[in-house]
Order: C-alpha cells, then sequence, then structure tokens
C-alpha cells in the first residue's frame, strides 16, 4: 500500500482540479456527516446516531494507526491521532452516559 501511488491514481493531492475537489468534497462531507449526526443525536434525543460519527472517526484511527505501523509515524502525524481519540472517547462517554430513547 502506498498512499502517494494511489492517491496520485485517485487524483487526490492539492495540485489538480479533481485533487482539490475531493479533498474539499469528500472530507467536507466526512465532517458534515459525523457533526450533522452528533447535532441531530443532541437536538432530537437520538443518542443512536453518535454511532455514525463514533464509526466514521473510529475507522479513521483505525487507518491511521495502519499507516503509522507500515510506514513509521511522520511529523505531525500524532497530532490528529490524539484529537480523533480524545473525540471518539468523547462520542462513547455521551453515548454511554445519554438517557435510553423512547
Amino acid at each position: 500500500m502506498s498512499p502517494d501511488i494511489i492517491g496520485g491514481i485517485l487524483g487526490v493531492s492539492a495540485d489538480n482540479a479533481a485533487g482539490r475537489g475531493a479533498i474539499s468534497g469528500d472530507i467536507g462531507a466526512f465532517f458534515l456527516t459525523g457533526a450533522g449526526a452528533s447535532a441531530l443525536a443532541l437536538f432530537k434525543g437520538k443518542s443512536k446516531l453518535l454511532l455514525i460519527p463514533i464509526c466514521l472517526f473510529g475507522l479513521t484511527i483505525i487507518g491511521r494507526l495502519f499507516e503509522a505501523s507500515s510506514n513509521g509515524i511522520g511529523n505531525g502525524a500524532a497530532q490528529p491521532i490524539i484529537i480523533e481519540l480524545i473525540i471518539v472517547s468523547m462520542l462513547i462517554a455521551a453515548f454511554k452516559l445519554s438517557k435510553k430513547e423512547a
């Protein structure tokens, strides 16, 4: 697995229009989905919706850890992992502490 080669094949690079579109579209959708599901869980009282961002961020952590184990942790790679671990921990705590849904 070589992210630079795969990214080049998929066009995920900030040096071309397709890559910029993929970065803004896909990453934007990822975070908007997580934030939207969290907001709905909060305002609609549907705590099961927290499973969506838990899965999204949890899978991201798994991918980052796989990358780190394959190629080592480079400069700046640990910070996103730590932030995502904190977010997932907070979401799991919110899910566990939420009242049962009616």
